[in-house]
């Protein structure tokens, strides 16, 4: 019934504004397109078929989903079939960002590729540390890998990037009506806003005000994941009975964690 609630609101506000919802929309298309389809899509569909065929237990599963990112590393999960705190965990481990997009993308933002791949230090220690506080509840047996055609592991590339195109459309067009329902919101709010509905458009936002402290909000940005990614991974985890408020708890968790950790290596490595 919330669910409901928000969406039809959310479908209200965009008859009401019309032309800032759809300027919204495809600037998240745009992003996307730029951004995150050619970091995504080709490294997933090589992880599908690097995946499939090793026999590996769940740690390797959970380095290749770090190295393909969120909702790739979800995917890569679904074949191990876990359930209860062992899903719970896995989850919390590999709700990570691409790392082509931190050092790429973000990198490139900040100006800094080395500020790039201390986001990710931070990011991946961050995700570790959280999982590690969760005991699963049985040991879990290594899934064994099923060999997959190019052909499948293309079209499931390609069903989760455009998942991702429209999450990102729905997000960043959310962020838009709330800021046309608040016109008054100053540009710091507006950016928070966004961060917590779509990151990727967040994260763009935070790098283009040039705060001193854009590396430990980004990595705490990207961390959580905003409601967008949320949903993303959500869709993967349905079936282990990992609900999208745990992810958000889990991911509320490590957002903080990697911002603190993010923090103090900056204070350390970049001084000034």
């Amino acid at each position: 019934m919330l669910e409901a609630a928000a969406f039809g609101i959310l479908a209200g506000a965009m008859i009401a504004f019309p032309a800032e919802a759809a300027e919204a929309a495809g600037q998240a298309l745009s992003l996307w397109a730029r951004s995150v389809a050619p970091v995504l899509g080709p490294f997933m569909a090589c992880m599908l078929m690097v995946s499939s065929r090793i026999r590996g237990g769940l740690a390797m599963r959970t380095v290749l989903g770090w190295l393909c990112g969120s909702p790739g590393g979800a995917r890569l999960m679904r074949e191990a079939r876990l359930a209860g705190s062992g899903a719970v965990r896995a989850a919390a481990m590999t709700g990570t960002m691409s790392p082509m997009f931190l050092i790429g993308t973000v990198g490139g933002w900040l100006g800094d590729r080395r500020l790039g791949w201390m986001i990710l230090a931070c990011h991946l220690l961050g995700a570790l540390g959280v999982g590690l506080c969760i005991r699963p509840e049985e040991k879990t047996d290594a899934p064994v890998g099923i060999p997959m055609p190019l052909g499948a592991a293309l079209r499931e590339s390609a069903l989760a990037l455009l998942t991702v195109a429209l999450c990102m459309m729905l997000g960043c067009a959310a962020a838009r009506m709330a800021a046309c329902a608040l016109p008054g919101l100053p540009i710091e709010a507006q950016t928070a806003l966004q961060c917590a509905l779509e990151v990727t458009g967040g994260v763009k936002g935070i790098a283009a005000l040039r705060s001193p402290y854009a590396a430990p909000l980004i990595c705490a940005a990207c961390s959580f994941g905003g409601l967008s990614l949320l949903a993303q991974n959500a869709a993967f985890w349905q079936d282990s009975g990992v609900t999208i408020g745990q992810l958000a708890l889990l991911r509320l968790v490590h957002g903080v964690l990697s911002g603190a950790l993010c923090w103090m290596a900056s204070s350390l490595l970049f001084p000034s």
